[in-house]
């Protein structure tokens, strides 16, 4: 069963395992490649106005979310949202309980709309999901 929570600051380095092949591999974030731990800790963390952790029920980490405010000011009522699964996880229905759950988090936090603004054209997985 997954289980979502808010993340604890113990979680960062289990999160950091999961997202930086993610951001190394430049194929679905638009980080730089070597992003330092800290940037992505900031990034990750600090900016959005909260971050999530998906576990099994031994408390495996099988994938992480952040929710935050696509735009200052006038847009700050529209939230944005990133997600990563453990790569040994994908395809077993991680991302779309985070999806889900984000949308119910999203309605809490007081947003009203949610947009992705981008997904990098070599993303297969989101790509065969759309279609």
């Amino acid at each position: 069963m997954i289980k979502i929570r808010r993340f604890q600051e113990q979680d960062w380095p289990r999160i950091w395992a999961i997202v930086k092949p993610v951001f190394r591999s430049g194929e679905t974030y638009t980080f730089p490649t070597d992003i330092p731990e800290q940037d992505a800790f900031h990034a990750w963390i600090e900016v959005p106005e909260a971050t999530y952790v998906a576990e099994d029920d031994s408390g495996l980490i099988l994938g992480t979310y952040y929710l935050k405010p696509n735009q200052p000011g006038q847009g700050s009522h529209v939230c944005n949202c990133g997600y990563v699964v453990r790569e040994a996880t994908r395809g077993k229905g991680v991302a779309s309980a985070m999806c889900e759950h984000s949308q119910k988090e999203a309605v809490e936090l007081g947003f009203h709309a949610m947009q992705y603004n981008l997904v990098v054209s070599i993303n297969t997985g989101i790509a065969d999901w759309w279609v």
